[in-house]
């Protein structure tokens, strides 16, 4: 009965804990004129659950503030990757939008003309390009989190991913569909847990496959000043070198 108490207390901090988030994605995003600010804001959310995941691989038996000074340190967390990220984020999202630009209006152009028996086999390969874009775009923000790269070094990344870790590149992206269909048959989880529940379960997925495990380090020993591993080549060879590319 304990142990069934206890989950259920943790269950619902967990839930709390989604629905504040999603609503500082909400807040910033819109601060930012909705398109300038949504990319950032879902850049800001991956890095405060990555800083979750630290915290609670630190200091398992003490769980994350839901007080009003826990809560006034997530916003202002959150507000500092906002702004931090703001640049490197857009740019991502600017090259993931351009990718699923491409991959839309091309299915849109094959199911509208007629080619003939080449028309299903274009289909199918895009189809197949759709769900492999969209595996990338579920690991890449995790990634963008963890690593100070460029956009098209992360895209890198996440492809590495996939080709050395598919098992862990399915289980993220499989985890993400589920709740997007769970939005879609109960359209009133969306206001709750929005773009929030996604990000944790892709953040965790790929925490708990060791794909991530860089030891934690403070500022001074192998980070950047806003939470990123340092960007010296031969410490990242080193360190997601044999992570992504050894299954």
């Amino acid at each position: 009965m304990h142990h069934l108490l206890d989950w259920h207390q943790r269950l619902g901090r967990l839930g709390l804990r989604l629905l504040y988030l999603h609503l500082l994605w909400v807040a910033w995003t819109l601060r930012g004129g909705i398109i300038a600010g949504i990319f950032p804001a879902i850049a800001a959310l991956h890095g405060v659950l990555r800083d979750d995941i630290r915290h609670v691989l630190h200091y398992p038996g003490e769980p994350l503030g839901l007080d009003r000074a826990g809560r006034r340190a997530v916003r202002t967390r959150f507000a500092g990757l906002w702004r931090t990220e703001f640049g490197p984020a857009n740019r991502l999202g600017a090259v993931l939008t351009v990718a699923w630009a491409l991959v839309i209006v091309d299915r849109i152009v094959v199911g509208t003309l007629d080619l003939g028996g080449l028309g299903p086999v274009l289909a199918g390969g895009l189809t197949v390009a759709g769900a492999m874009l969209g595996v990338l775009t579920v690991l890449v923000w995790p990634l963008q989190a963890h690593f100070d790269d460029g956009a098209f070094a992360l895209l890198r990344r996440s492809a590495v991913l996939v080709g050395g870790r598919p098992a862990a590149a399915a289980l993220a992206g499989l985890g993400v569909g589920v709740i997007l269909c769970a939005y879609y048959v109960i359209p009133g989880l969306i206001p709750v847990l929005g773009v929030a529940a996604p990000a944790a379960l892709a953040t965790s997925a790929l925490w708990r496959t060791g794909v991530l495990a860089a030891p934690p380090s403070t500022p001074d020993a192998g980070t950047t000043t806003h939470g990123k591993d340092r960007i010296d080549p031969s410490d990242r060879s080193e360190r997601t070198g044999r992570t992504l590319q050894h299954a």
